[in-house]
């Protein structure tokens, strides 16, 4: 079998380096096509993990500027914006959309044609029969056949203009099998639409198979469930001493601490002000919390918020690692679960390390701070956190209430198992805790791999008269792209 990867960024594979490995293992070939070159410090040796004899890296086929390829971009930025117009989205969704959409979208958007669910599907579903009509790209359909993959997955797939969608429509114009797999537990629900429907779409659960028919209309048919990969490794992963850690990262190792993991960069404003009001209410509360250390995690994508941060300010508080690094090798990927086996408690606005905690089975905790409201209740999938399995986190609206609660954690009282296992069972291995995902995924992956090939689909023949309509649109696209 031979599988075409298609990653947005190599930072996207990070959540699928347990597959390729087990593809590896398997002895089928996998290209690896990266789309976008972020300077990020660990890039090169992430694909250097990824890279073996069956698994190769290359940057992914960058088109020459094109009308086409601009007005189709425009076009789906204009079905996400009208998307993120329903009343289940908040401003956090919404602005990244109105930033993105083209004018004359944004226009109607403003118009009463936005104002009903109505009214905003028709003018959704007319943006999707214009997008049919544009012509696939020549040159991926070339780069596609070259390649000749029996099957093309893509992740994250649901960026914000992002140039994944011209390949699926070129992969589903040569007949070519194609899947889009969910990166992470908010993909489904805070990024684009997905368009076009890819032949599989690959989830973690039940709650995001539900979230790809209400959100996408994707029926059940296409969805396959496989557990979480990206989170095998931490089922078996043995912790160092903590002596070790403690003093790898510069803690006592005599004393409790308690981890705060930071979010990712949308999700507003940086943390560092908050995190200064946490440690200030902490030290305040006195008993175990005036004493105990506190480790700060810094989010790999948002790593110099942190690099001069003044120790003074965060009340004995640790940041590490210093340079933020995302957990891709073994020395990194240690660090992370060693940060979260030896605490006694973790902490957080919104941020997948909270699902990683219930793993390992730590207490979570968060404030509903009203500074973040909108990315803790306004977001979708925060709500996994409150609900799925009961609810995870011990939620508090105060700082005074969390430190009363983070004290009871530190002490014993409310460790958080219970919950932290019924999250898990539902969310992270809703095929059985002992069921690892990445085996189940590469399964279901060589199954979908030789089943019959779909029919190619072209633009069907009634929507070709109106592409001389569109071109003066695609002028327009391409001018405003390049101006």
């Amino acid at each position: 079998m031979r599988v075409l990867f298609s990653a947005e960024t190599p930072l996207s594979l990070t959540s699928y380096q347990s597959v390729i490995g087990e593809l590896d293992r398997r002895g089928h070939e996998v290209v690896i096509a990266i789309h976008e070159e972020r300077e990020i410090g660990w890039r090169d040796h992430l694909l250097d993990e990824v890279a073996s004899s069956h698994v190769w890296v290359e940057p992914a086929v960058s088109p020459r500027p094109d009308r086409w390829l601009e007005l189709g971009a425009d076009l789906r930025s204009s079905i996400d914006l009208f998307q993120f117009l329903g009343p289940r989205f908040n401003e956090t969704y919404r602005a990244r959309a109105w930033k993105r959409a083209p004018r004359p979208a944004a226009a109607i958007a403003r118009s009463p044609l936005s104002r009903s669910a109505a009214s905003r599907s028709a003018v959704t579903a007319t943006f999707r029969l214009l997008e049919r009509a544009v012509p696939t790209n020549g040159e991926i359909e070339r780069y596609l056949r070259k390649i000749a993959p029996d099957v093309v997955v893509f992740t994250p797939y649901l960026g914000l203009r992002s140039i994944q969608p011209e390949f699926l429509r070129a992969a589903q114009a040569l007949g070519l099998r194609t899947a889009i797999l969910v990166k992470s537990w908010d993909n489904l629900s805070s990024k684009s639409v997905i368009r076009p429907i890819p032949d599989r779409l690959f989830v973690w659960n039940t709650v995001q198979r539900a979230e790809a028919k209400a959100l996408h209309g994707i029926g059940p048919e296409r969805v396959v469930v496989t557990g979480a990969q990206c989170f095998d490794d931490w089922f078996a992963w043995q912790p160092r001493p903590r002596s070790e850690f403690a003093a790898r990262a510069g803690l006592d190792p005599g004393r409790p601490y308690v981890l705060y993991a930071c979010c990712s960069p949308w999700t507003g404003p940086s943390e560092l002000g908050f995190v200064r009001r946490w440690l200030e209410a902490l030290r305040a509360h006195g008993g175990v919390l005036a004493e105990a250390d506190v480790l700060v995690r810094p989010h790999p994508k948002r790593p110099d918020v942190w690099l001069d941060a003044d120790a003074g300010d965060l009340h004995g508080a640790v940041v590490f690692p210093r340079v933020a690094h995302a957990p891709t090798d073994d020395d990194s990927k240690a660090d992370y679960f060693d940060s979260i086996f030896h605490s006694t408690a973790v902490v957080g606005l919104n941020t997948s390390a909270m699902i990683e905690a219930a793993i390992v089975r730590r207490p979570v905790l968060t404030v509903l701070d009203p500074e973040y409201e909108r990315i803790q209740q306004g977001t979708l999938h925060f709500r996994y956190l409150l609900e799925v399995g009961g609810g995870l986190l011990s939620v508090s609206r105060t700082l005074d209430e969390h430190t009363a609660q983070l004290a009871r954690a530190i002490q014993g009282e409310d460790d958080g198992r219970a919950r932290a296992d019924a999250f898990v069972d539902e969310f992270v291995r809703p095929l059985g805790r002992d069921v690892a995902a990445t085996p189940v995924f590469v399964d279901e992956l060589e199954r979908f791999a030789s089943s019959a090939a779909p029919r190619p689909q072209r633009t069907p023949a009634p929507l070709l008269p109106l592409r001389p309509l569109l071109s003066p649109l695609a002028r327009r696209s391409a001018r405003f792209a390049h101006s």
